[in-house]
């Protein structure tokens, strides 16, 4: 084994940063961060939505034609158990409702994606149509530019 002052100096080193900040990225049971006794920071970023603010489209939505126009449709998802609401809402082990862009409480546009809110997106449900079955969402990030070219 080389015992250089040179090796042994770059293992202390290493050594002494595994201590300074190998513990300000360790959480505790509970998930809270663990702060670093020594300088008393932590190497942890800031949480941020990075959709959030963009634009963000879809090629259809629960509650809404092809035109934009606002309808109603009956859509139903899969429960693991008892549900709140209605006992009218439980269709065979399926939380059903109705979306309708007009009303907000019924409405599930595809912003709702990105907003930091439990609300959600829906899309439209199958019995519009086996076109349905394919439903394209597009989150433009502003990260770059797109520029057509032709042929002269």
């Amino acid at each position: 084994m080389d015992n250089t002052p040179r090796r042994r100096i770059g293992a202390h080193l290493l050594t002494v940063l595994l201590l300074t900040f190998g513990t300000t990225l360790l959480r505790d049971a509970g998930g809270q961060e663990t702060f670093n006794d020594l300088t008393g920071f932590t190497l942890n970023p800031p949480y941020f939505n990075l959709a959030e603010g963009s634009g963000i489209s879809a090629t259809a939505t629960c509650g809404q034609d092809e035109a934009g126009a606002s309808r109603t449709d009956l859509y139903c998802k899969l429960v693991g158990g008892p549900t709140l609401g209605l006992p009218t809402q439980n269709i065979q082990g399926q939380y059903c409702d109705y979306c309708n862009s007009l009303d907000p409480n019924k409405a599930h546009p595809v912003t709702n994606a990105i907003d930091g809110t439990e609300r959600w997106w829906q899309s439209p449900p199958l019995s519009r149509g086996i076109v349905y079955n394919e439903v394209n969402v597009t989150l433009d990030l502003g990260q770059c530019e797109l520029h057509h070219l032709s042929k002269q």
